[in-house]
């Protein structure tokens, strides 16, 4: 009698912790693959930097148009979803990835510090920045939205200098952090995130199709 009154509850006792143990581990499961995933992506990166960039640069671009085309109500274009992707794809992320490279090695032996930062911000705002936001307007004005070379030459005249001071508030504030923070193989991501929200922040605001916002 006295064995058998100890094994019953030992028995569910044994139960209830295999059981807590599972519900447990499906508990831990999807965030042990979102951290296997980026532990892939990371090496991804290292092994192949620009084509990984390029991809993902590519995914960002296409889902931005996808949302900036849901929100404007207007009819949905796969046409322009992948002259986006072909943007991230062959145009933004390669020309990001060789910038960052090239202002890391300028700034060779410099610790990673906020006047570092900040120098790196003020050249890439007064040189890369404005050449990049006038190739992306060219590019979704007259690839994306075939607007005539004629009209955009307006726009330019109308609209560039409004776009630019609006990239230097955002870009600089982001260039700081991901100068200062962010690892070289992750800056072009963090930028590509933050331009996806700017992007669809700028349409909604102008009411445009196209966006005024650099996707880098």
């Amino acid at each position: 009698m006295c064995w058998a009154s100890l094994t019953v509850p030992n028995a569910k006792l044994m139960e209830g912790k295999t059981m807590a143990a599972v519900a447990s581990s499906k508990s831990r499961q999807p965030a042990s693959v979102v951290h296997l995933a980026w532990l892939s992506y990371k090496k991804q990166l290292v092994k192949w930097p620009l084509r990984t960039k390029a991809i993902t640069s590519a995914c960002i671009a296409s889902l931005s148009d996808v949302i900036a085309q849901r929100l404007m109500g207007s009819k949905y274009s796969f046409v322009g979803t992948v002259k986006m992707a072909i943007w991230g794809l062959c145009i933004g992320a390669p020309a990001a990835h060789f910038w960052h490279r090239y202002l890391q090695k300028w700034f060779a032996g410099k610790t990673d510090t906020f006047e570092t930062a900040l120098q790196k911000v003020i050249l890439d705002q007064l040189t890369f920045g404005p050449i990049y936001n006038l190739c992306f307007m060219a590019y979704t004005a007259m690839v994306v939205n075939g607007m005539p070379p004629a009209a955009f030459q307006t726009k330019v005249v109308k609209d560039y200098p409004g776009l630019q001071m609006n990239g230097w508030k955002v870009w600089s504030l982001v260039g700081l952090v991901n100068y200062r923070f962010v690892p070289l193989q992750l800056r072009v991501l963090f930028a590509n995130v933050v331009a996806l929200f700017w992007s669809i922040f700028v349409i909604l605001s102008s009411k445009s199709r196209v966006p005024l916002a650099r996707s880098r």
